[in-house]
Formats: structure tokens, sequence, C-alpha cells
């Protein structure tokens, strides 16, 4: 059974939006789920990495594939409303305990495989690198616009068998944001993006969130 809630402490952060086929995003989702479109037959794919220091599962990096889609209507506490909605469809992570954490605690599919990542900040870039043995999963840049501190409010969505579960995601910590198309990214063949044309996504994110020094939190599951 999902676990009623998690925090989890990090240094860095990246989560970065690509177009993606609509046809890729139809496939992944569930039935209940439906894609953000961005121009006609071009959904979003988010793709973040986390250097998580302290959770229950201990340290461990992560690295999340997820699809767009709209957050579920209405206000939340103190009047907030989510920022947007995520199905993360696979994920990966850097040990046993955070995978069966993850995976189990929140029916996030993971693969079996431990990751590796280097996330690398110089002049205003952080460039990320994230790979198993299977080989190199994916190369991304994302660049710094004006820092703030903040908290945002999402939704995702998983499934477990035929029950369909939603968690308030809270961020918090120093954060830069924004649509100017400096970053990059090189997805490579791996059990992880086999779900994906590859060649359809675009490489420059249209969205790119750099986080530093902060807490996610996953709020109790809800039954949907």
């Amino acid at each position: 059974m999902p676990v009623a809630a998690g925090r989890y402490v990090f240094t860095t952060g990246v989560s970065a939006f690509f177009e993606m086929p609509t046809s890729d995003a139809r496939r992944i989702l569930p039935e209940h789920l439906e894609p953000v479109e961005v121009t006609h037959q071009r959904s979003i794919l988010a793709v973040t990495a986390f250097h998580f220091t302290e959770s229950v599962a201990g340290p461990y990096v992560e690295l999340m594939f997820s699809v767009i889609v709209p957050p579920v209507p209405g206000w939340w506490r103190q009047r907030q409303h989510p920022k947007a909605g995520f199905y993360p469809f696979l994920a990966a992570t850097s040990s046993d305990e955070s995978r069966l954490h993850r995976n189990e605690g929140f029916s996030i599919p993971h693969i079996a495989d431990d990751i590796d990542a280097q996330f690398v900040e110089s002049a205003g870039t952080l460039q990320v690198s994230v790979w198993s043995h299977s080989g190199p999963v994916v190369d991304l840049t994302v660049t710094q616009h004006k820092w703030e501190s903040t908290t945002h409010l999402l939704h995702t969505f998983m499934v477990d068998g035929k029950r369909r579960l939603k968690s308030n995601v809270q961020i918090s910590g120093r954060y830069t944001v924004h649509e100017n198309e400096r970053g990059r990214m090189t997805l490579h063949h791996h059990p992880m993006t086999t779900a994906l044309t590859l060649d359809e996504i675009s490489p420059y994110p249209f969205r790119e969130h750099w986080l530093k020094d902060g807490v996610e939190l996953f709020h109790p599951l809800e039954t949907l």
C-alpha cells in the first residue's frame, strides 16, 4: 500500500519541459488523464533530476520522466492553486532503498538498475548527466535566470492497479525559471527511453527550472 507522505531534502534539482509527440503522451497516460498540448499534437515531457541528501531512504539521486497533465480543478490550502500536474511514468534512483520506497510507497514505476549522476554548475549553467551500467540515459543543460526563494504546489498522479491516486507536492527552495530556450538535452537509447520517439522530442526546453537547497514534500495520497 502507498505510504502517507514523504519528505526529501535536496541540494540541487532540475526540471525542464520539452515538446513531445501527443501520440507518445496518449500511449503512456492512463485513460483518465489527458496530456496538455503546447501546439496541435505536441505535448510536454518533463525531465526531472534531484540530488537528495536526506530522506527516509537516505541520500540518493533520482531521474524522473513525466507527462504534463492538467491539475485537479479547485483551490487548496491558503487558496494556493497548483501550477501543473505530472504523471511520472518512469524513474530511476541510485539505491535499492530509494527505489523500493518510491515504487512501493508512491506507485511510481522504476527501472531496476542503479543510476549515477553528475550535477556540474559553472558560469550560470547547470549540466546534468545521468547513466547506468546499460549506458548513458540523458545529458541536460539548463541556464540561470533571476533567483528567488519560493514554494510551488504541484499535483502528481499515479495508479495502483485500478486505484487512481493523487498527491499534492510542495517544492520549496531557491529557484530560477525562464522560457528563453537556452538549455539543451540529449536523450540516449536506453531502457528508460524506450517509450519515447527520441527523434521527435525537441532538444531545447521551452521552460527551464533550476532549484537549490530545498525540500520536496509529498502530501498524503488521495484516491480519485
